[in-house]
């Protein structure tokens, strides 16, 4: 079965305690089941916080609710028939990496390991004090998967900040990589010792909004871990489908301070310091090449509702008559989109789908913006 798979979402709020201090508070468990599945149009949803104590708790009590129901094949399903697989983003070094096991069971052995090697198990994305190819190793014994997240941005990014070569630190390549913000695959093809590895774009959600701002169209055999696991074995990836590299925050060598673009100064005209961007990073790791991977997926470059001029939330919620975000930016009609939300707006969603728009790059922290050609 073909499926959209966004396997990067934060949890702002847990039992009425906070995980992601900079997330919103209405991203719980289980408003995030609600809104990938039902609005945004997602099938498979990995949750980056359960080895949170509070959100391991939370999806424990939902399990014995029965809101929850653990696979043979590992994973959650959903009462809406939602996937939800079992992710921990943690922080090793100054650099985040993603852990993702297969049960309840195996989640519990790594919080045996991981919990007394951290001063705070409720909060997300901790630090800790563990070597991380021995981690990875702990992850893959479990039966998991482990893999840098948003390895190219300067912000805890692996190759963005830490190094030139994932043999400075691995013995062996990932089974998979997450681009992240400001990159895609056009940007990243010309790195070699990334030729076997399956990119994944997923969008780091801090907000109900961000879910499936990023996403994976994906072939899975059974919809589980097991099937997830496989399908990207076997490179069963159709499409990886993200914003705009240059509308991230992290594209552009900027300001830290005020975002302008970096010109050649040393600092800022307002005395702020530049952070270097994902563009100018993969030129120096030789990422951009001429000869395109015809190996690859393609990368559809989009613009989520949210991002596009003149359409706010109350034009958004009439939108969502016509079915997901997914379908209104990639497959309704400009008669469908016009008859509820007139024609401007259906003007600028099919302008968006056909790239005829103007875009202000981002950089250190700000993103781009979308500039209405009409």
């Amino acid at each position: 079965m073909i499926c959209y798979a966004d396997f990067h979402v934060h949890i702002g709020m847990a039992l009425d305690r906070f995980v992601k201090i900079t997330a919103s508070r209405r991203l719980t468990v289980t408003n995030a089941i609600k809104v990938a599945k039902e609005i945004k149009g997602v099938d498979i949803l990995g949750i980056v916080d359960c080895g949170s104590k509070v959100v391991l708790n939370e999806l424990l009590k939902l399990v014995e609710d029965g809101q929850l129901k653990e696979l043979a094949g590992g994973g959650l399903i959903c009462q809406n028939g939602l996937l939800l697989l079992l992710g921990w983003e943690i922080e090793i070094d100054d650099v985040h990496y993603l852990c993702y096991l297969p049960t309840i069971d195996s989640l519990r052995e790594l919080t045996k390991i991981l919990w007394p090697r951290t001063k705070n198990i409720e909060l997300s994305t901790q630090r800790f004090t563990i070597a991380v190819d021995e981690l990875r190793g702990i992850v893959e014994n479990l039966g998991g998967i482990f893999f840098p997240a948003h390895a190219f941005t300067p912000h805890k990014g692996f190759y963005g900040k830490a190094v030139d070569s994932l043999y400075e630190k691995f013995s062996k390549p990932f089974l998979s990589i997450e681009l992240g913000l400001s990159s895609s695959t056009e940007m990243v093809w010309g790195i070699k010792e990334l030729k076997d590895t399956v990119f994944l774009s997923n969008s780091d959600a801090h907000s109900l909004e961000k879910i499936a701002r990023e996403y994976n169209e994906i072939f899975v055999e059974e919809l589980s871990f097991r099937g997830v696991v496989k399908a990207l074995e076997e490179g069963s990836i159709i499409g990886n489908y993200g914003l705009d590299p240059r509308l991230g925050k992290y594209y552009e060598t900027a300001c830290i301070d005020c975002g302008a673009v970096y010109l050649g100064e040393n600092r800022c005209k307002c005395g702020g310091y530049f952070v270097k961007g994902v563009r100018p990073r993969l030129v120096e790791l030789e990422g951009f090449i001429a000869t395109k991977d015809t190996k690859r997926p393609p990368y559809i470059k989009q613009i989520p509702l949210e991002f596009l001029p003149k359409i706010g939330p109350k034009t958004i919620q009439k939108l969502h008559r016509l079915g997901t975000e997914l379908e209104v930016l990639n497959s309704s009609t400009f008669e469908e989109i016009q008859a509820v939300a007139g024609e401007k707006v259906a003007e600028t969603i099919l302008q968006a789908r056909d790239h005829r728009f103007s875009i202000s790059v981002g950089g250190a922290g700000y993103y781009g913006r979308v500039r209405s050609n009409y």
